[in-house]
């Protein structure tokens, strides 16, 4: 299972129309438009792989654009909130958005009435990052594999509960998706992001996490997680 997150900002005002028009500006506009900040605003909480990934961003292209670039994180409702965050602001080119792709994708699918309309509302600029699930635990956790955490959660008389990023988040679904290829019932947790879903694993509030592979491989390594399987056809190379 794979996570996209795409970067976008509003259709009306593409952010490469916008740095071409500042071309055709008198001197004055031109220096209020490299001096304005460009905000990215991130549909999760700091911490997490999505802003993880768009503070990497950000670096390289303040850099290029010349003026300071923000992150501004606005999580809930699965990325709801941070599209209507971007849908409200100026049209131009000052606003973009990152998310996964429950936001982009898969809210519609689940939703009869959003706030926003992709296809209408947004203009897409680039696939940033296409990730894998992992299956991690707390080190405490006796499951060696998916295996033996699965015919663990079969002995307990209450289901064990499983964070997620969100309703219909990509680690959502994983959690569904797990549930019923296992034959097992798993009580789904949802959060506003991966950084506190991580933060309560670790302190024993959940039994299980589904998370992109960058945000949670530095605590697999350091020994504060485990992971157990890897939503995936083959082998990651971390």
């Amino acid at each position: 299972m794979q996570d996209a997150v795409p970067l976008a900002t509003d259709r009306r005002m593409h952010i490469r129309r916008a740095l071409l028009a500042c071309l055709c500006l008198p001197a004055t506009a031109l220096t209020r438009a490299q001096t304005k900040a460009t905000r990215i605003v991130v549909s999760f909480t700091a911490g997490g792989p999505v802003d993880t990934v768009a503070r990497a961003l950000s670096e390289q292209l303040g850099r290029e654009l010349g003026h300071t670039v923000v992150i501004d994180n606005k999580p809930g409702a699965n990325g709801t909130l941070g599209a209507v965050e971007v849908l409200r602001a100026e049209p131009d080119g000052h606003a973009l958005w990152i998310t996964s792709v429950g936001a982009a994708a898969i809210n519609p699918a689940l939703y009869d009435k959003l706030p926003y309309d992709m296809r209408r509302d947004f203009a897409p600029v680039s696939l940033v990052v296409n990730n894998v699930e992992l299956l991690v635990v707390n080190p405490a956790d006796p499951a060696r594999d998916a295996a033996e955490f699965i015919a663990n959660a079969r002995k307990r008389a209450d289901p064990v509960a499983m964070a997620s990023t969100g309703i219909g988040s990509i680690p959502h679904l994983a959690i569904e998706q797990f549930g019923d290829a296992a034959g097992s019932r798993f009580l789904h947790v949802p959060y506003k992001g991966a950084a506190p879903a991580i933060t309560d694993l670790m302190g024993g509030q959940v039994g299980g996490f589904f998370g992109d592979v960058p945000g949670l491989i530095g605590a697999v390594k350091s020994g504060k997680l485990k992971a157990l399987g890897l939503a995936a056809s083959r082998r990651c190379p971390t």
